[in-house]
């Protein structure tokens, strides 16, 4: 019994670790920003024509507000720093805020902690960009 205790807290431990891969970028395009930055689509496309939610994100700003929901004048559930690593989460989809600017529901790679706080980001090239993966 608790054998299989420990297994199945190793498992559910070992299900939360992102890993992915460096992908060659010659063989993917990442999403792209519009020229104001704002990434309007979050799909990366691979050159044999099929396309995947771009799911690993890297912020590029430092301290970005992560909000409790898409726009600006929501409470700050927690700030992130430059080079962390922040995972799509939920829907997987870009959120608009009341101006109909693009938002992403994200969690911080990390501790146990970092993964169970979800937030939003704002999806433009000031604050995020697509890290390059594969699975």
């Amino acid at each position: 019994m608790l054998r299989l205790l420990l297994s199945a807290s190793l498992i559910t431990a070992v299900s939360f670790v992102p890993t992915f891969v460096l992908a060659q970028t010659s063989n993917v395009q990442f999403p792209q920003p519009s020229k104001s930055g704002d990434y309007n689509s979050i799909q990366s496309r691979f050159r044999n024509g099929t396309t995947s939610t771009h799911l690993v994100w890297k912020v590029v700003s430092n301290n970005l507000a992560c909000r409790s929901q898409p726009g600006t004048n929501y409470r700050v559930v927690r700030k992130l720093s430059k080079n962390d690593v922040i995972d799509l989460v939920g829907s997987r989809s870009i959120k608009r805020d009341a101006t109909g600017k693009p938002w992403l529901l994200v969690a911080k790679q990390g501790s146990a902690e970092d993964i169970k706080i979800k937030c939003f980001v704002r999806a433009n090239v000031q604050f995020i960009k697509p890290i390059p993966y594969s699975f």
